[in-house]
């Protein structure tokens, strides 16, 4: 008997409970549902537009094929306005590879604004950065060569060492053997790790 007492005055506590606080708990409830509204809003949108550029990257493509290059150019020059994490970068490198941008200026500045896409984790950054320099090392700009790479090297990140191998090759190269044999020796320290 006295279980069953114990139960209703449980129940009776639970039901005056929520007579009392109906207005905060029907508030919070609303509050939960519009957060979660606006969190399915906000993956749509940024779904779909993840599709609409991998549409759109997929018709340049189509384009370089078609011999209309102009018309790739834009759109690939777009997509990479776009600041997506995965079609930007893959635009830059279709811009580069099928020699449809040849202004190094232009492309330096395309690579920046890839760089300063906030939503690629920094070890695809740091990747990024080094194919910067690959395209830099045809240039004579060996100063913005070194401000690429020098932060990757001092970094902890997993390409430092290919980083420190690229510039030690690239000074090797150009007949600088002591700055090459520099970054050598500092490649050396990184690989006894």
């Amino acid at each position: 008997m006295s279980d069953q007492l114990k139960k209703n005055s449980a129940q009776e506590y639970f039901i005056s409970f929520i007579k009392k606080n109906s207005k905060l708990l029907i508030g919070i409830i609303s509050i939960a549902l519009l957060v979660f509204s606006i969190s399915i809003f906000f993956n749509n949108k940024e779904k779909n537009k993840n599709i609409l550029v991998s549409e759109q990257f997929n018709q340049a493509k189509i384009l370089i094929q078609n011999n209309k290059n102009n018309e790739a150019k834009i759109i690939l020059e777009k997509i990479v306005a776009e600041k997506n994490k995965f079609y930007s970068p893959l635009s830059l490198y279709l811009l580069i590879d099928k020699e449809i941008e040849t202004n190094n200026k232009k492309i330096i500045i395309l690579f920046d604004k890839i760089l300063l896409i906030k939503k690629i984790d920094e070890e695809d950054i740091n990747l990024i950065k080094i194919k910067k320099a690959l395209f830099l090392s045809d240039s004579e700009n060996e100063q913005l060569l070194l401000d690429t790479l020098n932060p990757i090297i001092n970094s902890d990140s997993i390409w430092n060492k290919k980083a420190a191998k690229y510039l030690s090759n690239y000074f090797f190269q150009k007949g600088e053997k002591s700055k090459s044999n520099e970054y050598r020796k500092i490649f050396k320290g990184m690989s006894k790790k």
